[in-house]
């Protein structure tokens, strides 16, 4: 990633959170950044615990942001952050608090757990996919127990500037950790729209082959220069854009898939940001979404 100075990561005491924190302090330490480890305790579970222990808010708020403060505090030990990383619990919605302190500080980065603390035991939480849509920042889900650096990493290419981004972002990241990258651009192929009327429409084999070599060619020329990192072109057809880029991931066994939030609109290629949702749900890794360029 680009030189990063301000990072989120969103606590929330579950495995997956803590995968997340780990893949943050890494960051923060590549990038010199600020790190900001942030838990939000939700009102309705403040309110539920007072009236259960017969005490006032104010007392289970103050008790809770304690242990919470004290949890963070060891998990930051445990992690090896940096001792001028703030630790922060905050009251409210988790999902606006985040996303209000992402505007504030202009954070480059939100780095949360893929899953959260809704013990899903696949997909994506409703947390994580609420701060992909809503961030103002790139957003990173980190899958439980996925603490390492990343060996293999997919960047998503659809030829608008937000997959353009994607590729910066992967060649960054690859660098850090030494990873590998395979650049991926998914097709339906022209002959896509006519699938509902068979016998009206036959694929020429060679028209697809051309088809198919054009679009590498293509790839390789919008990535341009990749250094010395050991990188992988592949073009592949599939029916559904996610599931294209979800089969190939775990194909090549990725442990992270970088892709842009919003992507082209045409009939030749499907809109990137109408699928990153569902897509997220799919992947079996992690996750670096990027925002289009400012």
């Amino acid at each position: 990633m680009n030189k990063l100075k301000t990072i989120i990561t969103g606590v929330d005491f579950s495995d997956c959170s803590r995968s997340a924190l780990e893949q943050a302090v890494r960051m923060a330490k590549w990038n010199n950044a600020n790190l900001r480890m942030i838990h939000v305790i939700e009102d309705l579970v403040v309110s539920e615990a007072a009236e259960a222990m017969r005490m006032t808010l104010d007392q289970i708020r103050n008790q809770a942001r304690e242990q919470a403060i004290g949890r963070l505090g060891l998990w930051a030990r445990e992690t090896g952050a940096e001792k001028n990383h703030s630790r922060e619990v905050h009251m409210g919605s988790p999902l606006d608090g985040l996303l209000q302190e992402c505007k504030t500080s202009k954070a480059d980065l939100l780095v949360l757990g893929v899953t959260g603390d809704s013990l899903l035991p696949y997909g994506a939480g409703n947390l994580a996919t609420k701060c992909l849509r809503k961030a103002p920042c790139k957003v990173m889900l980190v899958r439980p127990g996925h603490a390492r650096p990343f060996r293999r990493i997919v960047a998503c290419v659809d030829f608008s500037e937000t997959s353009r981004e994607a590729v910066v972002q992967a060649l960054r990241v690859a660098s850090q950790d030494q990873a590998e990258v395979h650049f991926l651009h998914v097709f339906t192929g022209s002959w896509g729209r006519y699938l509902l009327v068979p016998d009206a429409w036959e694929v020429d084999p060679q028209l697809a082959t051309q088809y198919r070599q054009a679009l590498e060619q293509k790839l390789r020329d919008f990535v341009g220069n990749t250094g010395e990192r050991q990188v992988h072109f592949a073009v592949t057809e599939a029916g559904n854009h996610g599931h294209g880029i979800a089969e190939y991931a775990r194909r090549v066994d990725a442990d992270l898939v970088v892709l842009g939030s919003k992507g082209r609109s045409n009939l030749t290629y499907v809109l990137l940001g109408s699928t990153v949702e569902r897509l997220v749900r799919e992947i079996p890794c992690s996750a670096l979404v990027v925002k289009p360029p400012a």
